[in-house]
């Protein structure tokens, strides 16, 4: 038998390796990283904006955020031309911006690109800054995830500086929102909010960058040793994944919830594109009315319809009931008061109402459901009534009419989409600018207060918010709902929060068929966070989807599901809450690590302004 020629020999391999170790080759004591070809760091910020793009929902490769902001780091601390490695350090976001944002371009082409382009200043700023951070010896793994969350933060309240705060900000695509699957380490949230989330992400971002830039071993008596400032950053980033996760564990298996409510959820699916919807106010009121009933003997104590689903309703029920569509001026001379348009609207109105008492009734509970009401004292404005984006409590009152019993107006306004702005103090200028909007995009009014509601499960008070659409997407507006009113108070204001949305904005058609893009998913992932921020279950309530509960921990539950799909299908759901007694530290300090996080950013920004010395210059 022919002997093996090639056959490894352990012993000799142990020798050679004992002998790296005690005297390792010079390249391991030498910085490893200088790009000089410009095409390299291009290619490393791109790869940055894919790998980043494909962590969040509803690709859900949470794993890659871990490590997707590494090739553009390496790209802007080893390009050799600054001025390159800035440029893509700014193109890489405005990349990642575009893939994540494409959802825009049917709704508004030139939003989005000033958008785009906008956003990737927020990556720009980061960019500066770490690289001028490493050639001052600081460590990446600190510097990088402090200015990171400075910028998130500074994102949810400044992306227009011109406009208000009730109009600014974009709290989309947080590092913190590709972990939302992560139910164990994202409980931190009710501390920190999901900014901590996202500082720990961007900690072992910089841990890797750390580990790539750096001489892996330095020179000692005994040979050579890892460097310190790796061993650190590993160190670090191991203690912190074992406490998040530690924390995760005792606040999931805490035994704090109580019987909540059983809430049924409709959801239908009506696009609707910058031409208008592809449905009257009528069909849609018809379907989800049609849909209701279907929930009737299923014992709900609330049922809900998404945003905007009720139309306008520009009258309280009562005085449209008085109205008759008959009335003349007269018994002599009869002449009709109002005109066939107007008496057809008289009818309607009058026949809806009738039909939403008789589900009522027949459900045994109150209705919430989204729709358009004139806002408190509009006045007269040339182009139309003053009107607010709000949620409506209707349900029968001791005589079985139904009523309005409460109503909440939208305060988080989306920008231009529904509120143009400088529409009361540069008219002249908010005329320009509604040139470019759409009319099917009604300019709405803000509401100026918080509403609570009430209903009653088994004879207990049950109380609930709603923040619509998306003004739920900013943790500030969902926490000033729930917070208690004082700071040793034990007793939340509201016991859960009911999410109304319209996304049927965000679904395309090609091919000749409906297609639903991500914002579906991404949208249902950032309730994930408001859920655990303040400790309260979250329900649903979605035209086109994705309709959902979602428990006080941040888990999804359940979805409105049709053959395996939860986007653009018809469908109902009934969920049985659990409310949470637990009041978060996050409901009574807000955002205080993300502001702590950003004093130390600008504190270490005007250091680096300032400071001269340094291993090397840049």
């Amino acid at each position: 038998m022919t002997k093996r020629r090639h056959a490894i020999n352990p012993a000799k391999v142990k020798a050679e390796v004992a002998a790296l170790e005690k005297n390792p080759p010079a390249e391991v004591f030498k910085g490893r990283i200088d790009i000089r070809r410009r095409l390299s760091v291009a290619l490393l910020a791109i790869l940055t904006s894919v790998l980043l793009s494909i962590s969040f929902a509803p690709f859900d490769h949470w794993y890659l955020a871990y490590f997707a902001l590494v090739p553009w780091g390496l790209g802007i601390i080893g390009g050799h031309n600054k001025k390159w490695a800035l440029l893509w350090a700014w193109l890489a976001g405005v990349i990642f911006w575009a893939i994540a944002l494409y959802w825009l371009t049917w709704i508004t082409l030139i939003g989005y690109f000033l958008l785009i382009f906008l956003l990737g200043i927020y990556w720009l700023i980061p960019g500066a800054v770490i690289r001028r951070a490493f050639h001052r010896g600081w460590p990446i793994w600190i510097t990088l995830p402090i200015i990171w969350v400075a910028m998130e933060y500074a994102r949810a309240y400044m992306l227009w500086p011109i406009l208000p705060a009730k109009l600014s900000g974009f709290p989309w695509f947080f590092l913190a929102q590709s972990q939302y699957e992560s139910i164990r380490i994202i409980q931190v949230a009710d501390i920190t909010g999901q900014y901590g989330v996202s500082f720990f992400v961007a900690m072992v971002n910089g841990a890797i960058i750390d580990a790539l830039v750096q001489p892996l071993f330095v020179r000692t008596k005994q040979g050579g040793r890892i460097t310190r400032k790796i061993a650190i950053a590993a160190g670090g980033c191991i203690i912190v994944a074992i406490g998040l996760i530690c924390y995760g564990n005792w606040r999931i298996n805490q035994k704090t919830f109580l019987p909540g409510p059983k809430v049924g959820i409709v959801q239908q699916a009506f696009p609707i594109t910058i031409t208008g919807r592809e449905a009257s106010e009528q069909e849609i009121f018809d379907a989800h009315l049609d849909s209701s009933r279907l929930l009737i003997g299923a014992g709900c104590d609330l049922v809900v319809w998404p945003e905007s689903m009720l139309g306008f309703f520009d009258m309280d029920p009562d005085v449209w009931e008085k109205l008759n569509p008959d009335a003349t001026t007269d018994r002599i001379n009869p002449k009709p008061i109002y005109t066939k348009k107007e008496r057809e609207v008289i009818l309607t109105y009058q026949r809806n109402l009738r039909r939403l008492t008789r589900l009522i009734r027949e459900l045994g509970c109150p209705l919430l459901a989204g729709g358009s009401m004139p806002a408190e004292n509009a006045g007269d404005y040339s182009e139309n009534i003053r009107v607010c984006n709000s949620a409506l409590l209707f349900a029968p009152d001791e005589s079985g009419k139904v009523r309005i019993i409460k109503r909440y107006d939208k305060i988080h306004l989306v920008p231009f989409s529904e509120c143009v702005p400088f529409r009361d103090r540069w008219k002249w200028l908010y005329k320009q600018i509604r040139r470019f909007v759409p009319p099917v995009m009604q300019q709405l009014e803000p509401g100026n207060k918080l509403t609570r509601f009430e209903i009653y499960y088994n004879g207990q008070l049950v109380r609930f918010s709603t923040p619509i659409c998306y003004e739920g997407t900013f943790a500030r507006v969902c926490r000033a709902m729930v917070k208690p009113a004082g700071f040793k108070s034990s007793d939340k204001r509201v016991d859960m929060l009911v999410n109304i949305s319209n996304d049927g904005w965000f679904v395309h058609r090609f091919s000749g068929k409906m297609h639903a893009s991500t914002e579906l998913d991404q949208h249902l992932a950032q309730y994930v966070f408001r859920a655990i921020e303040n400790r309260t279950p979250i329900i649903r309530a979605v035209n086109t989807g994705i309709s959902a509960y979602i428990d006080s921990n941040g888990r999804i539950k359940a979805t409105v599901e049709h053959l395996g799909k939860r986007k653009l299908v018809v469908g109902n759901l009934v969920v049985k809450t659990l409310v949470d007694k637990r009041v978060s530290l996050y409901s009574f300090i807000g955002d205080l690590f993300a502001q702590i996080v950003c004093i130390a950013a600008g504190i270490g920004i005007i250091i680096l302004l300032i400071r001269k010395r340094g291993t090397n210059k840049d």
